[in-house]
């Protein structure tokens, strides 16, 4: 079954070694897909980028995912706002915030950082979100696409993104770096990838342990992919099964003290502020197929990946990996 949704907990700063309660420390992440792809759109698009000599796999958002993208801006702002006016006014900040809201001044949002993936669809996506929150985008490795090709001259660097991208923080370093799969290739491009769904999986488990460490008490931003649910699983330990991500989908999720993450916000839907939606980028989540080893089978129709002993069976890997991970960590603590 997917998790309960539960209501977001109202903020309590921490004590900063300040004599009175000690509060709750709370870390929030809101997860968001990129929007409608140029090329789902335009299947045109794919030749000319060949005949150009672009990486096919890195295309642009869309006209509507440019639209979808401002649109999610303006919606999650409100919902850092909502988060910031739950917040106890027991602190410092809180109570000097309050008095800005008597004097008609504006509130300052609750978000702490912005990571992106390096891929141009979600860069893009990411923009709007960084004007109106004033802060710069990180392009995190961790967060790349499944199948993702790492190796130089590939992705652009984040320096060669900033020349076109100025929100970007160039000088970032990734909380993980994505490795390729030996004997793995991707189908599209011919270079070597890493292993779906199998590592994609492992990746997500090692990133979210990462990530919870990193920003322990804080609020960041991800945006990501489609395939970025297993991060939600790992996060919450919970099934695959029914983890699906609609483009420009906002998934949130909260953590109290060491307490377990509970879901706040399902990124299934995006009806509620996206005005638009195309039937080529739709609401995607894993599928048993996705698991399921077959050495003679190569397809076409898995993401781009060459098929060949690895996608997951073999190691345990599949739907229900996170539950069974949890039920590993409560009986090692008995």
């Amino acid at each position: 079954m997917a998790p309960n949704i539960r209501e977001p907990l109202a903020y309590a700063g921490g004590g900063g070694g300040n004599e009175g309660p000690t509060h709750d420390v709370v870390s929030r992440i809101y997860l968001i897909r990129h929007g409608d792809r140029f090329d789902y759109a335009n299947p045109s698009w794919l030749d000319s980028a060949k005949a150009h000599g672009a990486l096919i796999t890195d295309p642009p958002l869309s006209p509507l995912g440019h639209r979808q993208a401002m649109e999610t801006a303006d919606h999650l702002w409100k919902l850092v706002n909502k988060s910031k006016e739950q917040h106890s006014t027991t602190n410092n900040e809180d109570t000097a915030n309050a008095s800005a809201a008597a004097a008609g001044m504006e509130l300052h949002h609750h978000v702490d950082e912005i990571l992106v993936s390096p891929y141009l669809r979600v860069i893009q996506t990411a923009i709007p979100t960084s004007t109106l929150l004033g802060l710069p985008l990180s392009i995190e490795s961790g967060l790349s696409e499944s199948h993702a090709t790492p190796g130089p001259n590939i992705l652009p660097t984040p320096s060669e993104r900033f020349r076109y991208f100025p929100q970007i923080n160039p000088n970032y370093t990734s909380l993980l770096e994505v490795k390729s799969t030996p004997g793995y290739s991707c189908s599209k491009t011919g270079y070597p990838c890493e292993a779906f769904a199998g590592r994609y999986i492992q990746r997500m488990q090692s990133f979210a342990s990462i990530l919870e460490k990193a920003h322990y008490g804080k609020s960041i931003v991800l945006f990501s992919h489609a395939a970025s649910v297993a991060l939600v699983a790992s996060l919450l330990r919970c099934s695959m099964r029914q983890l699906k991500f609609a483009p420009c989908g906002i998934y949130q999720l909260q953590r109290v003290n060491d307490d377990p993450w509970t879901l706040v916000r399902n990124g299934e839907c995006n009806s509620e502020y996206v005005s638009e939606n195309s039937a080529t980028t739709y609401p995607w989540g894993f599928s048993d197929e996705h698991f399921q080893e077959d050495s003679n089978d190569i397809s076409q129709n898995d993401g781009g990946a060459k098929r060949n002993d690895y996608f997951g069976s073999s190691e345990g890997i599949d739907l229900d990996y996170f539950v069974k991970y949890r039920d590993y960590e409560e009986m090692s603590r008995m």
